[in-house]
């Protein structure tokens, strides 16, 4: 139903001459014939580590329930900011597709202006990678997970506001309550260590951490090897 709106959208607007708004409305079916052409061949996704195994199906609805969407969850990108002390500061997105990692879909970001200002950081990743939403073959989430609690998921809100995009449902995921703070909620989330959703939203938040610290690894080698090299 959704890729014969999306169809009839890009016809109209093409109808009307208006050519910007067919050629975005036209990415967004390509991403979306991607997702489906990749739910198709799900034998050749690869985690980046070994993952506890949670039935993506049953872990995708459970948070749709936990987070009251009214739509199905099909793609969420999750992201994380590495620091080392005094050193470089790395942001790192992946991308859940129906529940599993989507690799081709992972990004990293050589933090340019707020060094080890973790708030900052975010809404400079957040900036970047959601300056231009669904535009070109990139995916744009349902949902998007920050890692880190109320103040993170602050930042990721400014960063919106600041680009005057209405976002998708933004959540952050704080450590050790494993807490879920959700964009104009009071209150967070608390559901139980064996919950679906949960379990869902740990994996996206702990390869988000692996993917950044491997990147920041990188990026000290290469800083160590230079000073050796002088």
């Amino acid at each position: 139903v959704m890729l014969r709106d999306l169809r009839r959208e890009m016809d109209d607007a093409a109808s009307n001459l208006e050519y910007e708004k067919a050629a975005r409305t036209r990415d967004q079916i390509r991403a979306i014939e991607r997702l489906d052409d990749r739910a198709d061949h799900r034998e050749g996704w690869q985690p980046e580590t070994e993952m506890s195994y949670v039935e993506p199906e049953k872990a995708l609805r459970s948070l749709q329930r936990a987070l009251d969407l009214g739509d199905p969850i099909r793609c969420i990108e999750g992201i994380d900011i590495a620091h080392l002390q005094g050193g470089e500061t790395v942001g790192a997105k992946v991308c859940f597709v129906d529940g599993r990692p989507f690799k081709s879909e992972y990004r990293r970001y050589r933090i340019r202006h707020a060094q080890n200002d973790d708030y900052a950081s975010i809404r400079e990743v957040v900036s970047r990678r959601y300056r231009e939403p669904g535009s070109g073959n990139e995916l744009y989430p349902d949902v998007i997970l920050i890692d880190g609690g109320l103040g993170q998921l602050h930042a990721a809100m400014e960063a919106f506001e600041d680009l005057d995009i209405r976002p998708p449902m933004v959540i952050s995921l704080a450590k050790k309550e494993e807490l879920i703070y959700v964009q104009e909620r009071a209150e967070p989330i608390r559901l139980s260590r064996d919950h679906f959703g949960l379990r869902l939203c740990q994996q996206v938040r702990d390869e988000a951490h692996r993917f950044g610290q491997h990147y920041h690894h990188v990026l000290r080698r290469k800083s160590v090897l230079e000073e050796d090299s002088r």
